[in-house]
């Protein structure tokens, strides 16, 4: 099957990010048999103008994309966001190619409302739409001709290659990266949590994107990311400055692709409990939990106490994401709900369909 992905590849960013989860897809698609031909709108759209700009080179980026659907002729396009293409493209491919199918997926909080305007614009004409949340939220996408699914985050095996439960020599305890602005809420988690176990004397931790330090991007992600024992998995609750959190039934199962990054290098991974992935893991035996900087700090010390009980726990955790959320499964489940297929495999999530 020939599989046209369209999403961000930033060639701009020269490898920076090789590890997006387009890419992933790329791979999963592939090593299950498929050609993929990767567009990427924003690099085409910017290559276009003098000024490299991605909105003045968008009209150059949606003919591309129609001179690669009528050359590479695929069978399913399957897009990531893409907003730089427009309904208009997408309808157009469709009367070049009337079989083909059109496919999006959404891995950004369904929380943020401009998720949800992308979402909704594109509905009344994919054929599938997937989503890194769960649950009856999902309904507010599904039309009688196109499914709406959960999608988990996934593996790679050929980019998630580190094995930390192997090491006993780590330079740090806990590693954490995000974006995360000073100020957007008080209490959120992603900033006081590491800044509690950096306030502790007895606690290493490598933090990257907070507290007025650079992000982490390109082989030296991965390369510091197995320099720790243990990862804190944590994600936004609210879009933007929301005074309260979003509705727990837009967050139920989302997470950041941070915890296939985790997980799937092998560190003891620690997530809160509130968007339910104890569902997925369980709790003390392939993930741990903690939901305050109390709980925090206990689960931490805890772990450097008792080396094995980590290295056991973390173990477990990347089998069962090499296992049962890897991108080849992933991408084995697009294909099948996209065109109606029976299921191949006991997928280790919710696969109900909206």
């Amino acid at each position: 099957m020939r599989i046209l992905l369209v999403g961000n590849a930033h060639h701009n960013l020269h490898g920076d990010r090789y590890y997006n989860p387009e890419a992933k897809l790329a791979n999963g698609f592939v090593r299950n048999g498929h050609s993929v031909y990767f567009f990427s709108p924003k690099d085409v759209a910017r290559a276009s103008t003098i000024l490299r700009s991605s909105r003045i080179g968008q009209k150059s980026s949606n003919l591309a994309f129609l001179e690669t659907v009528r050359v590479y002729k695929p069978d399913i396009i399957v897009f990531i966001h893409s907003v730089n293409i427009t309904n208009e493209s997408f309808g157009e491919a469709k009367r070049i190619l009337p079989n083909v199918r059109i496919v999006q997926i959404c891995v950004d909080p369904l929380f943020r409302v401009k998720n949800q305007s992308v979402l909704d614009r594109r509905a009344d004409f994919v054929d599938a739409t997937f989503i890194t949340t769960a649950g009856e939220a999902l309904s507010r996408y599904s039309r009688p001709h196109g499914a709406v699914a959960f999608l988990p985050n996934w593996v790679d095996a050929a980019i998630e290659t580190g094995r930390a439960f192997e090491r006993t020599d780590q330079l740090n305890d806990v590693f954490f990266a995000a974006r995360v602005h000073v100020g957007e809420y008080d209490q959120d988690p992603r900033l006081i949590f590491p800044l509690a176990l950096e306030a502790d004397d007895g606690v290493s931790i490598a933090y990257h994107g907070i507290n007025g330090r650079p992000s982490l991007q390109g082989a030296p992600f991965y390369e510091n990311i197995v320099k720790c024992r243990m990862g804190l998995n944590l994600n936004a609750d609210r879009d933007g400055d929301q005074s309260v959190p979003a509705d727990p039934k837009l967050r139920y199962l989302y997470n950041s692709d941070r915890i296939a990054q985790l997980m799937g290098c092998g560190l003891l991974t620690i997530s809160t409990r509130a968007n339910q992935l104890f569902e997925l893991f369980e709790e003390g035996r392939e993930m741990v939990f903690a939901d305050s900087k109390e709980e925090l700090l206990e689960v931490v010390h805890r772990f450097q106490r008792d080396d094995a009980a980590r290295r056991m726990i973390a173990q477990a955790g990347w089998r069962k994401s090499h296992q049962e959320f890897s991108v080849d499964l992933v991408t084995r489940y697009i294909e099948e709900v996209s065109f109606g297929k029976a299921l191949s495999h006991a997928y280790q999530w919710p696969t109900r369909l909206w």
